[in-house]
């Protein structure tokens, strides 16, 4: 119970005492005046005894207020000086979570560079992998381009040698014929009579007018005014001279004194039967 609390018994109790000696002195007024008195004083000596007993205790309660109102105090300065250390350190730290607030929004914007940057440098990483994948398959068409044309080089490098040998043999032919035409008179401005022997062909166009084309040309011998015979498996179907000559065919016409049967293109013509 409080100090507050007790001063309110004590000044109940006091009241309550008084109210009993009002009471009896005036029940008592009715029986006997000098008796009543008497106890009425004796109550009154005793009240008053109480009294100053509970004023002495009110005192005592007084200064114990008066001391736990200054202990109160005491103790509201105190804690009044805690919540203002309180509300400072609360301020300090409402600033330093405001500078940590701004420290996170910057965090979190360089994070957010960072992360499109890593973004920027992933697409740019796929663009290079893209261009190097792209590079690996040209430079893998490149080699086996190269792989092909130096196959082709080899085997023409093996053509042109196998050439270079047969042109060789052939110039030494040539040498060794020029050297055998010397030693009969003849040399290869000297127009020949008859066609080199075991040449053939085949008529490869007949005209209307008696002209035929057949696949013997300069660089087989002939030459103008030379003679073929014309067959068709065991039939003999004539003779042709040759009028005009090229590289690789000549015209020829059909000689009717040595005709046989009709000639068709893609008939025999030897150089000499018999």
């Amino acid at each position: 119970m409080t100090l507050l609390g007790k001063t309110f018994v004590y000044i109940t109790l006091v009241m309550s005492v008084v109210f009993c000696t009002i009471a009896l002195m005036v029940n008592s007024s009715h029986i006997n005046y000098k008796e009543q008195f008497e106890k009425a004083d004796a109550a009154a000596k005793a009240a008053d005894a109480k009294n100053r007993q509970i004023s002495a205790q009110l005192q005592e309660v007084l200064a114990e207020l008066s001391i736990e109102r200054l202990a109160r105090k005491s103790s509201l300065a105190a804690l009044q000086s805690e919540l203002a250390a309180a509300r400072a350190e609360l301020q300090a730290k409402e600033t330093d979570l405001i500078a940590k607030g701004a420290q996170l929004t910057a965090l979190v914007q360089k994070e957010t560079a960072r992360t499109q940057e890593l973004a920027d440098k992933t697409k740019e990483n796929d663009l290079l992998r893209k261009q190097i994948m792209e590079a690996e398959d040209n430079i893998s068409n490149i080699l086996a381009r190269y792989v092909d044309t130096k196959d082709k080089i080899n085997r023409l490098q093996g053509n042109f040698d196998t050439l270079e040998a047969r042109f060789a043999q052939a110039t030494d032919d040539y040498t060794a014929a020029l050297s055998q035409l010397e030693i009969l008179g003849v040399d290869e401005r000297t127009p020949l009579a008859a066609p080199p022997a075991g040449v053939n062909g085949q008529v490869l166009a007949v005209s209307t007018n008696g002209m035929v084309e057949v696949s013997l040309g300069r660089d087989d011998g002939m030459r103008e005014g030379f003679t073929l015979d014309v067959t068709r498996g065991n039939q003999y179907l004539g003779r042709v001279r040759v009028t005009t000559v090229r590289d690789d065919k000549s015209v020829a016409e059909v000689l009717t004194g040595f005709r046989r049967g009709a000639i068709l293109e893609g008939d025999r013509v030897d150089s000499k039967l018999y």
